[in-house]
């Protein structure tokens, strides 16, 4: 728990040295509500290895639309999450941290799919609990990202919901269900 805690600490700590020395901006990428423009250099590089096999390196279309849609993921958490999610960009994104903690010394921007698939595994792979906390995150999020969009949903062989639940679904926000308001 000490460890834990301590690792906590070392990341605020990086994320507030990021901020501090400009090396990250503070206002949204254009079309972005939260996702700053190295936010969504990170993501693009990193898009292609979490969704080997859906994703290619070139598959720009596919790319931008589930960074645009990660961007929305963030605006359905809490304001703790997407705090949490920017600090943890904060530490990637500010090279001496991004090349200690992932071995990516160069910008995002310059990562091959195999470099990308180093530096998650340097996060998996980790003894520090939050490094393998901010892979756990991407992963999880950048998927949901991806399979948040529609055309990209229907991949997964997933149905949807029983026609019985969507049917109880839209009732319940159509306020027709007893009990409701």
């Amino acid at each position: 728990m000490k460890l834990s805690a301590a690792g906590a600490a070392a990341l605020s700590t990086m994320s507030t040295g990021a901020w501090l020395s400009g090396c990250t901006s503070s206002n949204a990428a254009s079309g972005m509500r939260f996702l700053r423009p190295e936010d969504v250099e990170l993501l693009t590089a990193l898009t292609p290895s979490v969704m080997a096999g859906h994703v290619g390196p070139g598959d720009t279309d596919k790319i931008d639309r589930t960074v645009k849609s990660f961007d929305t993921l963030l605006g359905d958490t809490s304001q703790i999450v997407v705090d949490l999610v920017m600090q943890a960009f904060d530490v990637l994104n500010f090279m001496p941290t991004r090349g200690l903690m992932t071995g990516q010394w160069s910008s995002w921007s310059k990562a091959t799919v195999q470099d990308t698939d180093d530096a998650l595994g340097r996060l998996r792979d980790s003894n520090i609990e939050p490094l393998n906390a901010i892979y756990a995150a991407l992963i999880r999020l950048i998927a949901s990202g991806y399979y948040l969009v529609p055309e990209y949903l229907a991949s997964t062989g997933y149905p949807g919901p029983p026609t019985k639940v969507q049917g109880d679904l839209a009732q319940v926000e159509a306020g027709k269900v007893e009990g409701t308001p």
